[in-house]
């Protein structure tokens, strides 16, 4: 036997139960009357719903025609009802929201011409028809905007651009709740009350004014009798917001009391009185009932994205400081045992340790003579590896000489454990600074703007081709443009072709793949739509030996912001071993970037690495160029790195300044300019295997232009051919060219 939740998730039961849901819905819809005239809110739903669910509907509202009489009053409202069922069934209509809505108010008004044409309606008789046939699409595309938030279950999760969807299937909930009477009190007056006194509680004098004034264009819309109560109503939930703080007693006092105002004020009637009392008993249910918990427990409002970014951006910077005050300490405190620990003089430790128990110390030290001193400090001053001499009348030559070499050699132990000391504090205080930098950065507020409908129909897209993404998010940048980031496991296989077609015909739009990157067990892959400008590039390579790889690196690759990237990078010397250092260089460089860091905080922990990578000496040279493809501008990082041509319209520049390699100096300070391209230009970063004497060969080839392999490849083989088949270091050329993005489909 299935126990409780088995049964309460099983496919048929759920839908079982949501078809007798809309049954009942539709048998309570049909008898809904507005101020005495019947509205088609059954054809609304009927038409928001799936086509089985709104046969439920048309089924349960006919039962309730026939059960009250109704059939042959309003046999208008059943044709528009069936109507909406069969066009359903027989269109396959989709289920959008703007499609739903034409189709309830279409059903509405061909039902209205199909019974003027038999003479049933005329005249006047059209004004609640057309009325009728415009609140059944508002409401059938409110419903419709709403559905999916139901769907996941409860509690249902609204954002922001669901408030006007909200607010109408609010109105028109409680409107038709209050025409379900016991005695003469509404179910409507009941539940409008114990809302706009919840929301009173949970959002103050916002959330009870706002209910407060949807409760009483709900209770108008249903009975217009009811207006000198539900007048009251906003400045109840109003009073009710403002005494939040205090007990909930209070709050329903306050409520109670504005609405016996309104009774006061108002002509007496027994509309009028049985809303009062409706209200009274939806009060004490919020007074006796766990209002705030049944709330969240139904409905959550999402979090606004302004007050979390603000509230992100508090918390990143207070963390960033508080890692800059714990940094700044510990950098004092190395600071100050950097003072204290300076080595002794080493003739001082020596006259302690032998001329102390010395018998001839008086005569030495003690007899105004200078020139024991001065021999002590000679031979303090000499190399460790120096033979020493002790002073002539010296009564125990060996022992001090023996002194010396020791205390020397403990000395030049302990300068190099304080130096291995001070490289680490380095790279641990360069790291801490990287760190907060890093938290400042992801704690501004973004450019980029969060598409939650968009993500969460992209993320229903990719669960329909059973792509394995664990999360999607979908923004859009201050031009507009589209940014997709979908993370999955590192073990699944990502088909970037497919998820390109798919993702391309879903949004109709054209994308493209930014590449797939993997961090520990997870992997990232970004895809965008075409910006305002496309680069490609090209490359080519010549080594100083055939037998030896070339020892120079590059690569191109794109930033989560569509930025695209060029980058050279040069290891010391040549062959594999340099290869390997300008490949780690790059390699690091690009997983650095891509995980959201800026070019100048990727270079100084690369550099802080490379540092302390090994005891021999290990460096690279860094030459990146970074295109934004929104506007074409392009920015240069040198780090010791070769010359860069770029050809701007009809002129050619060379950009050359000094700057450090990566991993020789602690601070890696680059070289830095930035210059607006536009379609049509070029850009060379070369190594610096490339001698000077071959530039106007390069500004020639730039000039001509051309297809840019062969372009790199003739720069290569001059190179070559100038130094005689033997170039006198590795050379890179890495080429890229500016055009016009592909027009949006």
């Amino acid at each position: 036997m299935m126990d409780w939740n088995e049964l309460r998730t099983h496919p048929r039961v759920k839908q079982t139960a949501q078809m007798m849901l809309c049954g009942a819905a539709g048998c309570l819809l049909a008898t809904v009357e507005l101020n005495g005239m019947p509205v088609p809110m059954n054809t609304a739903l009927s038409a928001a719903l799936s086509p089985a669910c709104g046969a439920a509907v048309l089924i349960g509202s006919a039962a309730a025609y026939a059960l009250t009489g109704m059939l042959h009053k309003q046999p208008a409202l059943l044709c528009a009802l069936v109507l909406t069922a069969v066009l359903r069934w027989i269109f396959g209509v989709q289920e959008k929201p703007q499609t739903v809505a034409m189709l309830a108010a279409g059903s509405t008004l061909l039902s209205a011409v199909i019974f003027s044409l038999a003479g049933l309606i005329a005249g006047a008789a059209w004004i609640p028809w057309i009325s009728g046939s415009i609140l059944a699409g508002v409401l059938a595309y409110s419903v419709r905007s709403l559905t999916d938030r139901f769907r996941s279950g409860l509690p249902v999760r609204l954002h922001e651009a669901d408030r006007l969807s909200f607010s109408v299937c609010y109105v028109c909930g409680i409107a038709a709740l209050c025409t379900v009477r016991l005695m003469s009190v509404g179910f409507g007056e009941m539940i409008a009350a114990f809302v706009t006194l919840t929301a009173a509680r949970r959002y103050r004098t916002s959330g009870g004014t706002v209910c407060g004034m949807l409760s009483a264009l709900a209770l108008v819309l249903a009975n217009a009798e009811t207006a000198g109560y539900a007048a009251m109503l906003p400045a109840a939930g109003f009073a009710a917001g403002c005494l939040a703080g205090r007990s909930a007693g209070m709050n329903y006092l306050a409520f109670q009391g504005f609405g016996a105002l309104g009774l006061i004020l108002s002509d007496q009637n027994a509309a009028l009185a049985g809303s009062w009392v409706g209200g009274m008993l939806g009060g004490l249910a919020f007074l006796f009932l766990p209002a705030g918990s049944l709330a969240d427990a139904v409905l959550q409002w999402s979090d606004s994205e302004a007050d979390f970014a603000a509230l992100n951006s508090a918390r990143m910077a207070f963390l960033s400081h508080s890692i800059a005050g714990v940094r700044g300490g510990a950098e004092r405190i190395a600071g100050m045992m950097a003072k204290s620990g300076r080595d002794a003089d080493p003739a001082d430790k020596v006259c302690e340790t032998v001329c102390s128990r010395c018998k001839s110390r008086a005569l030495c030290w003690e007899s105004g003579d200078d020139e024991t001193r001065l021999c002590f400090h000679q031979l303090a001053a000499e190399a460790p590896a120096a033979k020493l001499t002790a002073p002539f009348h010296c009564l125990q030559p060996d022992q001090v000489t023996a002194a010396f070499s020791r205390t020397k050699r403990q000395a030049l132990s302990i300068r190099t454990q304080i130096m291995r000391l001070r490289e680490s504090q380095s790279l641990l205080f360069s790291q801490m600074k990287i760190t907060e930098d890093l938290l400042c950065r992801a704690g501004t507020l973004p450019k980029k703007t969060y598409q939650r409908e968009l993500t969460r129909y992209v993320s229903d897209v990719l669960a329909k081709y059973g792509i394995p993404v664990q999360a999607a998010a979908v923004s859009t940048g201050i031009n507009r443009r589209l940014l997709i980031e979908l993370y999955a496991p590192a073990d699944e296989e990502l088909d970037s072709g497919l998820i390109e077609e798919c993702l391309s015909e879903a949004l109709q739009k054209p994308l493209f793949s930014c590449g797939a990157e993997s961090a520990g067990d997870a992997q990232r892959l970004l895809l965008q739509s075409a910006g305002g400008y496309c680069v490609s590039a090209a490359a080519a390579q010549c080594a100083v030996r055939e037998d030896e790889p070339c020892g120079d690196c590059w690569d191109t690759f794109t930033d989560s912001d569509g930025a695209y990237y060029l980058a050279v990078s040069d290891g010391m010397g040549s062959g594999r071993r340099a290869a390997l250092d300008a490949k780690i260089v790059l390699s690091d460089f690009r997983k650095l970037v891509q995980s959201g860091m800026e070019c100048t905080e990727a270079a100084r922990m690369i550099n802080a690495i490379m540092m302390t990578k090994s005891g021999d000496e290990r460096f690279a040279t860094l030459d990146v160029a970074k295109i934004c493809t929104d506007t074409a501008a392009v920015t240069l990082y040198k780090y010791g790195a070769g010359p860069t041509f770029i050809r701007h319209g009809g002129q050619i520049m060379l950009f050359q300044a000094p700057s450090n390699p990566i991993g020789i100096l602690p601070d890696a300070e680059p070289y830095t300019t930035v210059l607006k391209l536009d379609r049509g230009d070029l850009l060379f970063l070369l190594s610096d295997g490339l001698d000077e004497s071959l530039f106007p060969f390069v500004r020639e080839q730039m000039k001509q232009g051309g297809d840019l392999q062969e372009l790199a490849h003739a720069v290569c083989a001059k190179a070559q051919r100038s130094a005689k088949g033997e170039p006198r270091d590795d050379l890179t050329v890495l080429a890229a060219a500016v055009s016009a993005a592909e027009a949006d489909a």
